[in-house]
This record gives C-alpha cells, structure tokens and sequence, in this order.
C-alpha cells in the first residue's frame, strides 16, 4: 500500500480525485486529505506520504510554497501538481521546483492512471536500488575486516603480491606512502601461563583491536601463535626521530594496558619507518626481531634503537639476497653453509636473550618464505615459536629450509609436468597436420632450445621421433581396417609424399606398408 496525499481547497475535488482512483486502483493507496498547504505541510511532516497531489492555488500558504517547504525537508517525495488552465505558468514553475508531473482540471481518467503507474515504477525502482545499495554495504562491512586481516597477514608471513595488495588497500581505502610495524608478543615461559593465555586469546585480540585502531588508524592483524601485529602509517610533517620517539611511548601505553587489564606479560617490538607495502613487510619482520628478551623481563624496544646502538644491523640485506639466491638455486650445501655463518654470527653477537635469537631466526625464515613463494608463513612461526632451547630451533630452522628447497624442486617439477602435458595434449591433437617443433614450442609458452631439452628429458624421445612414431602407430591402425588405400593413409597421418610414407615406415617397422599390409591379410595356419 502507498500512502497518498491529496491538498486541494475544494473538498468535492479531493473526495472526487479519491473515488476514480480507488475505481481505477482498488486495495493501492491510503489516502490523506489537506484542505491549504499548511495542512499539507503538517501531515507531510507527520505521516511521510509516498505521493502527494497539490493544488496550485489554495488559500493561505500556496502550493507552490507548500511544494517548497516539503521537498526542502522531504527531496525524495514525489509531489503532482494540479492546476487550471489559468495558472499553467505556475506549474512549469513548480516543475522547476523538483515537482515529479502536473494534471489540468478537470483531471482525466487515463491521465491520472498514467501518472500513479509512473510514480509507483519510479518509487519500486528507487525502493530496489536502495535495496541493493544496503545489501552491497552490508556485504562489504562482512568483507571489510576478512580484507584487513588478509592484507596484515600478507604482510607478516612476507607473502606480498602487489596487485592484491593494491586491490586490498583500495578496499580499505589505504593510501599508505611510509609506516611502520609494531609486533605484541605474549610471554609463554611456563606451561600455566601459556594455557592462562589460550583462554582469553579471542578477549586479548579484540581488546587490543578496540584499543589500538581509533588512536593510531593501523591496521590489526589476527593472533598468529602467540603474537599480533600492528601496521601504523607514518604521520606526514613529522621527524622520523618523533615518530621513533612516538610509537615507543604507544608501544608503553599498549604493553601496560594489556598488563592492567589482562595481568599478561607482553613484550613490544617496533620496526624502523619504510615506505610502501614492501617496506611495511620489512619493518615487521624487524620488529619481530626485537620484541623479546629473556627471563620474563618485557619491554619495548624499536630496531633502529638496537642497530645503531651496536653500529650494525643485526643481519645485512646483501647477506640475506645471497641465501635467497643460493635457496632459489635449490643449492642445499650452499644453504647449509650460508645459513650456518648466520647461526655463529647470531649466538656470538650480542644479542642478550634466546627470544630474540628466536626472533631473528624467524624473521629470516619468513624473508626466505616470501622469496620462495611459499604460503607456509603461518606455520613456520608456530613451529619455530614452539622452541624454548637453542640446538632445536637450529635444527628446525634448517629443516624449514631444506623444506623450502624441496617444496620448490617439486613445484619446477609440477610446472615442469603440466607444460609438457599440454605440449603433448597440442601434438596428439595436431600430428597429422604439418606440425613442427617451433610450434609446439611456441604452444606452451617456451623457446625451442629449452622446449627440445625438456621434451627429451620426460619422453626419452626427440619431437621428430615421437611425431613419427605418432604416425606410423597410426598408419598400422589405418592399414589394419583396410578400408583406405596407401596414398589416402599417407594423406590421412601428415605426410604429403606417399614415398617418403613408405621409406619411413620400413624404417621404423622394417618392412614396407603393403608388406605389413600382406601379413595382416595373410590368412591364419590355424
């Protein structure tokens, strides 16, 4: 039902206009009636009618002033003017006003139908694209934190990929050119403790979210094993120093906040300001290198603190691109070897406490993950978490690496095997054509000279040879149905000279086609 408003001074006008629409739309409208436009600007207050029919001409407030009063208030009201002839400027003038038609007395029938049917399309469509409009927003407000939460872990476990991540900051409507990580992580040294901390996971998580979102606009990742991270963006027109200074005061007030509300030990770590997601990336793994000491002792502490107070980072890029390299290379010695000089230069460093060995192990391991495309971030943190002695998380942090080179020796051979499949789905589907190397080759996406070398490797055949062998399989199954003559089985298998048919047909059978022809219709002893 839509609620209709009709303002007319005539009182047979209304109850007339009334009558032939309920004739013509029975069980439409609930009507309203308004003797002058003060009337008609009181119920359009009170009852927000879907359509209004105002007279142009009534005593005291006008139409045109009352029409002017309510969309002023009401825009989306659909308002019809009705007017005599005499007052017909005064309708063209309430068009302008935002006035949805207009009808000349005496109204007709079919005018008045045409004009109802037109606003009731109208307020349906309006009513549908509204409708769509709040299920879109709805939609996106579900989607809105499964986007934060994916672009923060895309960050932490250093699986950046940058069109997601250019996808996902525009969702979240991100315009980040420098920031940095901040790494809260929950103290587990004794088994009671830990499990004091499983119970309230959920309630640390979103309390911490609550807390730390409205004052520093970051991005808050989930709970990974025992840590969460915060993705702060750098304030412009401030000193790099300031910024330092300002998130370890943030760093203070997060980690005794936490305390007083949870009684959870919690130590802070904070990478130095980068710019971009790349740098984002980095600034965490940072953190997570500084944000534990030892003995239960918590505190905040920022990278840039700790290598200029030392003169050095902890780890060198440089060294960090050769193990990357030497992992890509799937070199498992060199690895070792890389990774064993990392070890020493860590345990004889002056590093004070196993947490942030752990840490710088666990940085480096998720720098490495990245560099192998590998989606197991989240896992390598849990297990090498779970270490609390120095030997062991030597011993798994080489065992993640090995794993690493396995995972990508088995991923070259998966590429290598789909490649070749559809190189050999293109050649059975085309052999019979004038089919060449060079086009297969070109099929799949690979230069000839690697394509020959790959396609030997896995058939234990050159291409002529398969092609060929292709071929005169075919060409004996031809022969045997004996149903096409020699010259239409050339034709038929690829070979456009019959002679050449035969020369390489007793080359790879031994004898000629109408030889084998003979001995397949040679009828049995037997």
């Amino acid at each position: 039902m839509y609620t209709l408003l009709i303002a007319d001074d005539e009182a047979l006008e209304r109850e007339g206009l009334e009558l032939m629409i309920q004739h013509m739309m029975p069980d439409t409208f609930t009507f309203l009636h308004a003797e002058n436009g003060r009337r008609a600007i009181q119920l359009a207050e009170e009852t927000r009618p879907d359509f209004i029919f105002m007279d142009i001409k009534m005593p005291g407030i006008q139409g045109l002033e009352a029409v002017r009063e309510i969309l002023a208030k009401y825009p989306m009201t659909r308002i019809v003017m009705i007017t005599a002839h005499d007052y017909f400027t005064y309708a063209k003038e309430s068009l302008a006003l935002g006035v949805r038609d207009y009808l000349l007395k005496p109204a007709k029938r079919e005018e008045v139908l045409d004009v109802l049917k037109t606003l009731i399309d109208e307020t349906e469509e309006a009513r549908r694209e509204r409708n769509e409009r709040l299920d879109m927003q709805e939609r996106l407000s579900q989607l809105i934190p499964i986007a934060e939460n994916e672009l923060s872990l895309m960050l932490m476990l250093d699986c950046v990929q940058e069109l997601e991540l250019s996808q996902l900051a525009k969702l979240l409507q991100l315009d980040w050119r420098k920031g940095y990580a901040m790494v809260l992580s929950f103290a587990r040294h004794a088994a009671k403790e830990w499990e004091g901390f499983q119970l309230v996971k959920r309630d640390v998580y979103e309390a911490v979210k609550q807390f730390a979102k409205p004052n520093l606009s970051c991005l808050v990742s989930p709970m990974v094993g025992h840590q969460m991270a915060l993705f702060i963006p750098f304030q412009p027109g401030q000193s790099g120093y300031y910024q330092r200074v300002s998130s370890l005061d943030w760093g203070g007030r997060i980690k005794k906040w936490v305390e007083e509300r949870f009684d959870l030990a919690l130590s802070v770590g904070i990478g130095s300001i980068r710019e971009g997601w790349e740098g984002m990336s980095r600034s965490y793994r940072e953190a997570v290198r500084v944000c534990a000491n030892d003995q239960g002792i918590v505190s905040v502490r920022h990278y840039d603190d700790i290598t200029l107070s030392t003169g050095q980072e902890i780890i060198f890029q440089e060294e960090e691109k050769k193990l990357l390299d030497a992992l890509l290379r799937q070199d498992k010695l060199e690895v070792s070897e890389r990774f064993a000089l990392f070890w020493e230069r860590l345990t004889h460093s002056e590093l004070p406490a196993f947490p942030q060995l752990r840490g710088e192990v666990i940085g480096l391991l998720l720098y490495l993950c990245r560099g192998a495309q590998s989606g197991e971030g989240t896992e390598l943190i849990a297990s090498l978490s779970s270490f609390e002695e120095r030997e062991a998380l030597r011993q798994c942090a080489q065992m993640w690496l090995d794993k690493l080179i396995d995972g990508l020796k088995e991923e070259k051979d998966r590429s290598r095997s789909h490649v070749l499949q559809r190189a050999l789905l293109y050649i059975g589907q085309n052999y019979k054509t004038d089919i060449s190397m060079e086009q297969s080759a070109e099929y799949v996406n690979l230069s000839p000279y690697y394509f020959s070398k790959l396609f030997k490797l896995h058939t234990g055949e050159n291409f002529i040879d398969y092609v060929t062998r292709l071929r005169i399989d075919e060409a004996k199954r031809l022969i045997g149905e004996q149903s096409l003559s020699m010259k239409e089985i050339c034709f038929e298998i690829g070979y456009n000279d019959p002679n050449y048919f035969s020369r390489v047909f007793k080359r790879t059978m031994g004898i000629t086609p109408s030889e084998y022809r003979q001995q397949i219709e040679k009828p049995s002893p037997c």
